[in-house]
């Protein structure tokens, strides 16, 4: 594929028939989103960051105005973004009652000294965001998107640019039920999301058994060790069945523009756009797409 390219994922699990048709509309206009950023000048960063809210903003995955109640029936919700090229990511874990997590966890990589802020800290942080003009509220905790990606047309993403420069990100509110302040996959650098120089990862499924195996960083050491992004992605997909439940699936793309989707669930929702292709890409069910 040529670059610019961006991928999205809505998560690796099992989705309800009926709403199939609206889950794959959602995962096409958030990759339309972050192609139009990245045409409009924005960098892999802001493609990310503007795909990801698109999600954040439906009610459709567990993330963002989807997010599930924990065993409190409370929402705590997690985001990693992360800079593939500075090897730098800004992460938020166990925050409350906001909408766009993803855009707080940019301003951790951004305009703080930290890459990882839990709790009643990121809530903290998510005011101080607001008096600086970071991000501007639309309504009570819910913020705009990136600058560069608003009037485009228009919950992991990966974005490279025409340069080959490597973004990831993911935004979740985890599990229904789950015990306060449990923390997953997904905020942990290496584990749900990884980005180098080389390569970017965007994990999903079951947080705990992502966790063990570092999906995320796994899957980019194998790119880095020579193998194709199809090959590390069946790699660290079998390590995961042989050494948990599995339950999961990632997307994988490398600074060259190539793709791999690896699931071993039901359903996981994918859209690739790239600058060559007239349509977007989309599906729920396993495809592999390697140049």
């Amino acid at each position: 594929m040529k670059l610019p390219v961006v991928v999205v994922h809505g998560g690796a699990t099992v989705f309800d028939d009926k709403y199939h048709d609206a889950i794959l509309k959602a995962v096409s206009k958030a990759s339309e989103k972050g192609m139009c950023a990245l045409e409009k000048g924005g960098s892999a960063l802001d493609a990310v960051e503007a795909a990801i809210w698109v999600l954040e903003e439906t009610n459709l995955f567990t993330a963002g105005l989807g997010a599930c109640k924990n065993l409190d029936g409370e929402i705590e919700l997690d985001a990693i973004i992360m800079d593939g090229n500075r090897l730098e990511s800004g992460a938020v874990m166990a925050v409350r009652d906001i909408v766009h997590p993803i855009s707080l966890a940019r301003y951790v990589l951004e305009r703080t000294s930290n890459s990882q802020i839990v709790g009643s800290g990121a809530n903290k942080l998510y005011e101080q965001m607001l008096a600086e003009g970071y991000r501007e509220e639309t309504s009570s905790k819910r913020t705009q998107g990136p600058l560069i990606a608003q009037n485009c047309d228009t919950i992991g993403a990966i974005a490279i640019d025409e340069t080959g420069r490597i973004a990831s990100a993911a935004s979740t509110s985890g599990w229904p039920g789950k015990l306060p302040g449990r923390v997953g996959d997904s905020p942990v650098v290496g584990a749900g999301v990884y980005a180098n120089d080389i390569a970017g990862a965007s994990c999903t499924g079951k947080g705990e058994q992502i966790l063990r195996i570092t999906m995320g960083r796994m899957a980019v050491f194998h790119v880095e060790q020579g193998l194709s992004v199809q090959q590390a992605a069946e790699i660290v997909m079998s390590e995961l069945r042989q050494k948990t439940s599995g339950e999961a699936g990632l997307i994988l793309a490398d600074k060259l523009g190539n793709l791999a989707i690896q699931f071993d669930t039901p359903h996981m929702p994918v859209a690739v756009l790239s600058r060559d292709m007239e349509n977007v890409y989309y599906s729920m069910k396993p495809v592999w797409l390697v140049d």
